[in-house]
């Protein structure tokens, strides 16, 4: 089974032109995905390939999809998709938030976080994307009371052992100094070797950090 909710519109628009974010939670590890969207309506192609991505990673089907009564999830197009594969769509009834719960507690945790990492360190409000993808992997990564202190991506890990999907780097404090190696084939002999930047967050799909610059 899996939750999900859609949280937006932000104000303040990120430097690739998100305004939206979209939650994936596992139900059994509690382990939780999230995307930006420019849209809200890119909600069912987001779903789309998370569900190709659990198929492919984990070799196992997404049975039970459970969100709220937003319309983005009963377009035609994610109806059919949701009868081809046959997951069955679990929706709340109009006006009952809570019917949505482990979804809507997660997004109400995930913005604490991220308001926590963003106005300790007075980044700019723009970087309000980066401060979410933040905090889940923080959160993921955090023991919980519900699942007896493990984290949840341990418990995650316990179910699905050969999964390398995860990849994990010695954490940094949000927005820390953080000084970019510029390659010798890019620089002069006088240029200096490194770039002044700051640390916003960890890649996806990459052993490393995302940095910022300011100036540029």
């Amino acid at each position: 089974m899996i939750h999900s909710d859609v949280w937006g519109l932000s104000r303040v628009v990120t430097p690739s032109g998100k305004r939206w974010f979209i939650t994936f939670i596992d139900d059994h590890t509690k382990v939780s995905w999230v995307f930006l969207l420019n849209e809200k309506s890119n909600a069912k192609q987001v779903f789309k390939k998370f569900y190709t991505m659990v198929q492919t990673q984990f070799q196992t089907q997404i049975q039970i999809f459970r969100s709220d009564n937003r319309k983005e999830y009963f377009n035609s197009i994610l109806g059919n998709f949701f009868d081809e594969k046959d997951i069955v769509h679990q929706n709340s009834c109009n006006n009952t938030p809570q019917q949505n719960g482990m979804a809507e507690r997660k997004n109400k945790h995930l913005l604490k976080v991220a308001q926590a990492l963003s106005f300790s360190t007075k980044v700019p409000k723009y970087l309000w994307g980066e401060a979410v993808l933040t905090a889940i992997y923080l959160i993921n990564r955090m023991p919980s009371r519900i699942l007896k202190f493990k984290t949840p991506l341990n418990v995650f890990k316990e179910c699905f052992p050969n999964s390398r999907l995860f990849v994990d780097v010695p954490l940094k404090i949000f927005r820390c100094i953080a000084f970019v190696n510029i390659y010798d084939h890019k620089r002069g002999k006088l240029d200096p070797k490194a770039r002044k930047c700051i640390f916003v967050g960890y890649p996806s799909n990459q052993k490393g950090y995302k940095c910022f610059d300011p100036l540029s």
